[in-house]
């Protein structure tokens, strides 16, 4: 049995070579229609939230990848709460599905994202910026 504060939504962070996974939702999407998002969805009783991350991920890209020993919990306001899982491709340089493609990590200012993704956004500049020498 989960609790409220256990994730109900596994997200992978996919991140090569200072670019990261990104999807657009369609307009006719119930949840956040246009906005932008990392793969991911609901976890199945049988699997952590890292699986079901790695999961969707496939599901959705067709890019198979291997979580790393980093994840971040996000308890929304409202349900449901979000773990989102750092990954990388297994095969380097592999091209997902559409509506799916490799955004540039600077470039994640200029999208549209739901609340819920602004620590991990935060998180993803911080590091560009460090990895170039910024503060």
């Amino acid at each position: 049995m989960t609790s409220e504060t256990d994730p109900t939504i596994a997200v992978a962070v996919v991140v090569e070579a200072g670019r990261v996974l990104v999807g657009r939702r369609p307009a006719a999407a119930v949840e956040a229609p246009g906005f932008d998002e990392f793969p991911g969805g609901k976890i199945e009783p049988h699997e952590t939230a890292a699986e079901a991350a790695a999961r969707e991920c496939l599901e959705e890209t067709g890019i198979p990848v291997r979580v790393l020993g980093r994840s971040l919990f996000v308890a929304a306001a409202a349900p449901p709460a979000i773990s989102f899982h750092w990954a990388t491709p297994v095969l380097s340089a592999a091209a997902p599905r559409p509506p799916f493609a490799w955004i540039p990590v600077a470039d994640l200012p200029l999208r549209r994202f739901p609340e819920a993704n602004a620590p991990v956004l935060a998180l993803l500049l911080e590091e560009a910026a460090v990895a170039q020498g910024g503060s």
